[in-house]
């Protein structure tokens, strides 16, 4: 629960009471799924939200010859599926990356949640746009970049939104994706990912081992990855390293310790 109260805190200053409200919702229907088990399925009718208290998850939409594709990588704290109630159906298939924990809250539970606390109410709000802008920055990701600085990007997407919720400890996360799954998220071979994060790994830029990413100085690969936080609409000051975009910019990228506002 400390993950989604932290991810809340980001947009909206939640009082005691608010975090209590959180903790009553939250925990009535909590599933413990292992590696790779369904949270939401194509084609069911969906009867909560499912928000992911802990661990990691991916949706991912069948494309042609059976293949899967992930099209966004889940992390603790975010809401799986806020537009649940509007669908007749689920578009898409959400599976676990490793052991997770998932909150379900159906429609009446969320209904009280919001008239105990309005601000709770307001962060979920806050939290359905920065999902929404975080899939635009995925897809600009996937269009517009090169493989190195595509990969560098996703990387410091995720090590971010780990920071939110306090998930980075000495520059490193615990990550149970696999380089088959960056190389799908990503939209490239695994030979391709894998010539490329050698590259990386000689620059001293990246580090992985098995369930854990290192990023020793992130700033450099938020210089090759052209990486800003503001689709992360944080408003609580953290700090982030980032790429200072200029109107004009130059040949020389100024690194600076920016706050995601």
């Amino acid at each position: 629960m400390d993950k989604l109260v932290a991810k809340l805190s980001n947009h909206v200053a939640l009082e005691r009471g608010d975090i209590d409200a959180i903790e009553r919702a939250f925990s009535r229907d909590v599933r413990l799924l292992d590696d790779r088990m369904p949270i939401i399925e194509a084609g069911e009718k969906p009867r909560a939200i499912h928000v992911l208290l802990d661990g990691w998850a991916v949706r991912e939409v069948a494309v042609a010859a059976g293949r899967r594709q992930i099209v966004s990588i889940l992390v603790a704290g975010d809401v799986v599926d806020f537009n649940a109630f509007m669908m007749e159906r689920a578009d898409m298939d959400v599976r676990t990356v490793g052991r997770a924990s998932v909150a379900n809250i159906d429609r009446t539970a969320l209904s009280r949640l919001n008239q105990e606390s309005s601000r709770v109410g307001q962060a979920l709000w806050w939290e359905t746009m920065v999902g929404a802008s975080t899939q635009r920055e995925w897809s600009a990701n996937i269009a517009a970049r090169r493989a190195e600085p595509r990969i560098a990007n996703l990387l410091c997407n995720l090590f971010a939104r780990m920071m939110l919720v306090g998930g980075v400890e000495g520059n490193a996360m615990a990550c149970p994706l696999t380089q088959g799954d960056l190389a799908n998220a990503c939209g490239l071979t695994q030979e391709h990912l894998n010539r490329t994060l050698r590259g990386l790994r000689a620059s001293g830029m990246v580090e992985i081992r098995p369930g854990v990413i290192h990023l020793p100085e992130p700033e450099r690969l938020a210089a090759i990855a052209d990486f800003s936080p503001a689709h992360l609409h944080c408003a609580n000051g953290d700090l982030f390293f980032a790429v200072k975009r200029d109107a004009a910019p130059t040949e020389d990228v100024s690194l600076v310790l920016a706050s995601a506002v």
